[in-house]
């Protein structure tokens, strides 16, 4: 089989970064028809949102150095192979059984597959362009994640089988890429077992600790819009529009993916902050908005935590993309996405909990708080890892 050149490579990695955010957000606009036709309640699907993240993180805990060791082209194939058949899962699913099967197995998918396709992202970039990187990444899964919103509001509306036909489209996306992943350049492989326990390279700490907050921030934010917008339209907004719930769910990925490209060539050190401000307003403007029952206001703050999540999220990937050594770039950004997750899968289980304990007004609204404190916290660590390195150069210049 032929190999792919440097540009189809590059071009691969991102459609599969795409797809990874795809298969996580194919299902966010189709959770009220479930809710509706099948009876269950915010808790279960916010459950079966939160299966996702918890699988990937078991994947990553577990694989997350894989395309290290394997290679690119194998561990990307191995995620879009695993992808395919959750897809398939939930083309066919005549149960809550069968959404749970679909989101473990799209969530191992995205596991061994996301890692590495941002690690080839700076690998098959043009000469000095690996910096863009995380600004790649992050229009890349905004693209996916758009893709599923529209589709799964555009086939709910007008498709006479509203809870399988939107993955249709997403299954055909898969088998294609997956063809063209499998012309991907082999690449040197790291020593090592292809099973180990998730560990922070050595000397990689305090890239994974700024680049994991920023992730951490943006991945919790974008786990309650997509666990429980739809919801907050229906319940508080008025409209059960698939099509308007799907359109107004994907003005934040395409918010995301516009922020990214005109912050392309901004420097984490000073988009992190940017980011952790602007998702404090959005935050606190979604909280107006539950308030009020404003759908002006709603969209205000979906677009405005939308960017917001791109600055902090093009800043975590970014860092951990650029500045990882190639033998230890999966294993690296494995590591920055872990955490990522672990903060989305907390926040969506946790506030879907709540919503349906006490009502989504109340969800929202400690939601809103928790996460501003870990937005802020975000945009504070570049502040701080620049402080500590100019002292260590100046202690080192001026010994005692």
């Amino acid at each position: 089989m032929r190999t792919a050149s440097r540009r189809t490579a590059f071009a691969t990695a991102a459609l599969t970064a795409a797809l990874a955010l795809w298969t996580s957000g194919a299902p966010s606009v189709v959770y009220p028809a479930y809710g509706r036709i099948w009876h269950v309640p915010p808790a279960l699907t916010t459950v079966v949102f939160g299966v996702y993240p918890l699988t990937i993180l078991i994947v990553l805990g577990l694989f997350g150095g894989i395309g290290d060791r394997v290679g690119r082209r194998s561990a990307i194939a191995l995620g879009l192979g695993l992808m395919a058949l959750g897809t398939i899962a939930f083309a066919l699913a005549p149960s809550l059984g069968f959404l749970l099967l679909g989101r473990v197995l799209t969530g191992a998918g995205a596991g061994f597959a996301l890692s590495p396709a941002t690690a080839a992202l700076a690998e098959f970039a043009e000469p000095d362009r690996g910096h863009l990187a995380g600004a790649v990444a992050t229009v890349a899964t905004a693209s996916g994640l758009t893709v599923a919103l529209l589709i799964g509001g555009v086939f709910l509306t007008i498709v006479g089988d509203p809870l399988h036909a939107s993955y249709w489209p997403l299954l055909a996306g898969i088998v294609v890429t997956l063809l063209l992943a499998l012309r991907l350049p082999s690449a040197a492989r790291a020593s090592g077992r292809v099973v180990q326990v998730l560990r922070v390279p050595r000397g990689m700490g305090g890239i994974v600790a700024q680049g994991a907050l920023g992730v951490a921030a943006a991945y919790a934010t974008g786990g309650v819009v997509l666990a429980l917008g739809a919801d907050v339209a229906v319940q508080l907004i008025g409209t059960s529009a698939p099509l308007v719930i799907g359109g107004v769910l994907a003005l934040s990925a395409v918010t995301i993916g516009a922020t990214a490209l005109l912050a392309r060539r901004v420097r984490a050190s000073r988009a992190a902050p940017a980011g952790a401000a602007t998702m404090v307003v959005g935050l606190g403007t979604l909280v107006a908005a539950s308030a009020s029952a404003s759908l002006p206001v709603f969209l205000a703050a979906i677009v405005v935590t939308g960017a917001g999540y791109s600055l902090l999220f093009a800043a975590g990937v970014g860092i951990a993309a650029e500045l990882a050594p190639a033998g230890h770039r999966a294993a690296t950004v494995s590591a920055v996405y872990f955490f990522g997750y672990v903060a989305q899968a907390v926040a969506a289980i946790a506030l879907g909990q709540v919503a349906t304990a006490a009502g989504l007004f109340p969800a929202i609204t400690i939601g809103a708080l928790v996460l501003s404190v870990l937005a802020l916290v975000a945009g504070a660590a570049p502040i701080v890892r620049a402080r500590r390195a100019v002292r260590s150069t100046v202690s080192e210049g001026n010994p005692a």
